[in-house]
């Protein structure tokens, strides 16, 4: 055994120091604040969004492409220093279609005044006007002059009587639009005074009825002067159409390149993180791999194979001596119950043997206290009976 110890003490060293670089490196690699699984899912998600990124950039500069030449609005500064949030912007760009099937209506609704510009006040159209270098004519809507219109609460209330008897629907066209408060005088302007209705019977007799212009949704219009218009659709509502699509693939665009920013900067700092646990991770499984192979091969050796037996032999005796000790101390908490109810036993037999003499005395003394009340019952009874 001693020479076959001998012999492998080389080996059961090197697997020693080997077995000491393999903790290490697991206590090295724990250490590491490092989720390969975030990682993992953050490089996919960062190609699902740099997919979709692409693919809503695409529609947006397709769309953009379509509508710039009719809804450009390009000026130059009037005056040095111009506020330019004085300029609210055109019709078409200050609306949200909240339905896209109701861009043709809409659009029929608002006609030329869809191209108009909204600014603040009369003062800055003038000056756009005068010294903005304007490339086309353009009508400008100052919300300080405009003038508001409405349908009164009475007309609304009839024209949706009418349409629900009709198996319809009719809305002020200014309740089908999104917009900011900021310009509701001026969408109120251009849309106030009009309803949108589904069928061209519902339309016809709202119109009638209200002496209010009524649009359908396929672009007839039924004017309360009594002509109607219609026909070849063309290109009919596609400008808001166009918009409204817009609008919501740059809010998703904006969405998912907020997502794309925060996903690469989240992995720009694990990147460190994850050459480091890659490069302990290799030198592990490296480490692990000899370890592995020292462990094979030095169980394959003499000393080896007796070695795992005297350890086999080692742990059934701590087994052993574990069960022994385990029977050991519940013999004794056995025998200890055992001695307590044997003194409990005793305990109770002598308080038995107290009672049962107890009673025994009671007895005697009431028979003698019974002896005594029966001669003087007897005694009584012989004075009666002598008297």
């Amino acid at each position: 055994m001693k020479k076959e110890e001998k012999s492998s003490e080389k080996l059961s060293g090197k697997r020693k120091t080997t077995a000491e670089k393999v903790e290490t490196l697991r206590n090295n690699i724990s250490s590491i604040s490092f989720s390969p699984e975030e990682y993992s899912g953050l490089e996919g998600e960062k190609v699902e969004l740099e997919n979709s990124v692409g693919s809503l950039q695409d529609i947006v500069d397709t769309l953009t492409a379509q509508l710039q030449g009719r809804l450009a609005f390009n000026y130059s500064d009037p005056v040095r220093g111009f506020d330019r949030s004085k300029v609210k912007g055109m019709i078409a760009k200050l609306i949200r279609v909240n339905e896209p099937a109701h861009a043709t209506a809409l659009e029929i609704v608002a006609g030329g005044k869809l191209f108009q510009v909204v600014v603040d006040e009369a003062i800055t159209g003038k000056a756009l006007l005068s010294r903005g270098k304007l490339q086309r004519r353009v009508t400008i809507i100052p919300l300080d002059k405009i003038q508001s219109k409405h349908i009164s609460n009475a007309n609304v209330n009839q024209a949706r009587s009418i349409a629900r008897r009709m198996n319809s629907s009719a809305s002020p066209a200014i309740q089908l639009l999104g917009f900011d408060e900021e310009v509701r005088s001026a969408l109120e302007y251009v849309f106030g005074n009009a309803f949108v209705v589904n069928h061209t019977q519902a339309a016809n007799k709202i119109c009638d009825a209200t002496k209010t212009r009524t649009v359908t949704l396929d672009g007839d219009v039924y004017d309360p002067s009594g002509t109607i218009s219609g026909g070849s659709k063309s290109n009919l509502g596609k400008n808001l159409a166009r918009l409204s699509e817009l609008a919501v693939s740059t809010e998703k665009l904006v969405a998912q390149q907020k997502r794309l920013i925060e996903a690469n900067s989240r992995l720009n700092e694990l990147k460190s993180a994850s050459k480091q646990y890659d490069d302990l991770s290799a030198r592990l499984e490296l480490c692990e791999a000899e370890l592995a192979s020292l462990e094979k091969h030095l169980s394959q050796t003499t000393y080896g194979m007796l070695s795992e037996k005297f350890s086999k032999m080692q742990k059934e005796i701590e087994d052993a001596t574990a069960e022994v000790k385990d029977m050991q101390e519940e013999r004794e908490i056995k025998w200890n119950l055992y001695n307590e109810l044997k003194e409990k036993e005793a305990e109770l037999t002598r308080s038995r043997e107290a009672m049962l003499k107890d009673i025994e005395d009671k007895v005697k003394k009431a028979k003698q206290i019974a002896s005594e009340l029966a001669d003087n019952a007897r005694t009584v009874r012989n004075c009666i009976d002598f008297m």
